[in-house]
């Protein structure tokens, strides 16, 4: 046989060409809204380019910061010589000043500035409508207390979620995982929880397919066996307060008269009993141990599912709810009658909406739908559940590269202004992730920490970053509170 192995090379050194030569072809319009340029196969080993022009940002963010969510208590700085003294010891601006600053200061010089690896940002806007909440957690020993926390592929895997529920758990009680859904994407890589599921599943969801408009439920998805489907759920003792639980429930709606088996720890067998009906329910089971294992066996198309809830006791839940690629605002797809009806049984006290990113366009978009359509979404959760809370959380620093810089993407800035916009029109609270990161240019050093604290996508926090994020939350939510 003819080796071939040099005919590789040839092609390798044949597209090099091919894509160094295309580089010089000029592009730059949008399309769907995401504007193309020409890519510069060699920029790392060339000059950085001279010009900004695409890295001006939004400076009313920077207003914003200052003033908008401004407390009674808080205090300015016009002094801007002692601005450039913190900016030169690595403090972050956006709340002393910032919009006065970048008049003063070059471009390049603040583009380009060093950022914080994490500080304190305080819970912002109307923190009045948490007090419910705080009140609550007063009685978290002789009561559940419970949180829902919605997001974007951020969170998936129990990412942020996990480590936010132990600090909660660790203060206030509770033991368990919470809400699960009956199938997952993020199964290699959720942080407390192993799930197997049998193949045959039919399955929609709201940051999917949903061809047959099937009523989608609190998490956004809706499982249906289609023979003899099961799932399994495994604790790990990972996080010291979800390693077990003595109840789970399970919701489901458009039921048969028709039996659900489970297995616990591979060897407590029993049924459950479905109640006819289309409304949604739930079946309550109490295991009288620590289990560590629940297999769930069902039949085909005996009911819609939900998913399940693994719960020990009194104290505080964070159920997990990610939208991977979502920008949040389908969940106004989950009708209003079924949030309702899940409020019967996993009545919220707290809810954290985390979106953000993928709502991010070019430059030059514009957010005065973002903020229509998600001022609509918080008033479509506030119907449902009026006694929470409501906490929007901001995107998060994402970079692109400028030479052989990572720097902040311009649109995020943009971005940011417009879920502040958000808070405001909903009257709800507001934290600030972009700034509790350490604000402009702030993710290069969390991707390069030690350990390091996201990853080289320069996008998304790794799980010792999503932890100190979590810890940063928790602290702010805390903080409201006093």
């Amino acid at each position: 046989m003819k080796n071939r192995a040099n005919d590789i090379l040839k092609i390798l050194i044949i597209s090099v060409i091919f894509l160094y030569a295309f580089s010089f072809v000029p592009i730059d319009y949008e399309i769907i809204g995401l504007k193309l340029h020409s890519v510069d196969l060699f920029s790392d080993l060339t000059k950085e380019s001279e010009s900004d022009e695409e890295f001006q940002y939004d400076e009313d963010y920077f207003k914003m910061e200052d003033d908008f969510f401004k407390t009674e208590d808080s205090t300015e700085s016009n002094d801007t010589s002692e601005d450039i003294i913190l900016l030169e010891n690595n403090v972050n601006l956006a709340g002393i000043g910032l919009a006065n600053l970048l008049k003063e200061l070059d471009n390049d010089f603040y583009f380009f500035a060093p950022a914080m690896q994490g500080k304190d940002e305080p819970i912002r806007g109307n923190t009045a409508q948490l007090r419910k909440f705080f009140n609550e957690l007063k009685n978290s020993k002789s009561k559940i207390v419970r949180i829902a926390h919605y997001g974007d592929s951020a969170i998936e895997g129990d990412l942020i979620t996990a480590d936010l529920r132990q600090e909660f758990q660790r203060k206030y009680g509770g033991e368990g995982v919470g809400f699960l859904g009956l199938t997952s994407q993020d199964t290699k890589f959720r942080q407390t929880t192993t799930q197997r599921f049998s193949n045959n599943w039919e399955t929609a969801a709201i940051y999917s397919n949903n061809p047959k408009n099937l009523p989608v439920g609190i998490s956004g998805e809706i499982f249906i066996p289609e023979g003899n489907s099961w799932v399994e759920f495994e604790t790990n003792r990972r996080y010291r307060t979800v390693k077990s639980f003595n109840r789970f429930r399970i919701f489901y709606s458009h039921a048969k008269a028709s039996d659900v088996k489970y297995t616990i720890d591979g060897s407590q067998n029993g049924t459950i009993k479905l109640r006819p009906g289309n409304g949604i329910q739930e079946a309550v089971v109490e295991v009288g141990k620590n289990a560590t294992k629940l297999r769930l066996e069902f039949t085909k198309e005996q009911a819609y599912f939900y998913g399940a809830s693994l719960e020990g006791g009194n104290g505080v839940y964070v159920d997990n709810l990610p939208l991977r690629g979502n920008s949040g605002v389908d969940i106004k797809n989950i009708s209003a009658g079924v949030l309702k009806d899940f409020a019967k049984y996993l009545d919220y006290n707290l809810i954290i909406l985390e979106f953000g990113l993928n709502a991010a366009g070019s430059i030059t978009s514009r957010y005065d739908w973002y903020e229509r359509e998600m001022v609509g979404v918080i008033k479509h959760l506030q119907s449902a559940f009026p006694n929470a809370g409501i906490i929007l959380i901001s995107a998060h620093d994402k970079s692109v590269r400028k030479g052989s810089q990572f720097v902040t993407d311009p649109a995020v800035v943009t971005l940011l202004k417009s879920q502040m916009n958000i808070a405001k029109s909903a009257d709800i609270a507001f934290w600030n992730m972009f700034e509790a990161m350490g604000g402009l240019n702030s993710m290069p050093t969390w991707v390069d920490a030690n350990p390091p604290l996201a990853f080289k996508d320069y996008i998304h926090f790794n799980g010792q970053g999503a932890e100190k994020i979590a810890g940063m939350l928790f602290d702010s939510i805390m903080g409201a509170g006093k």
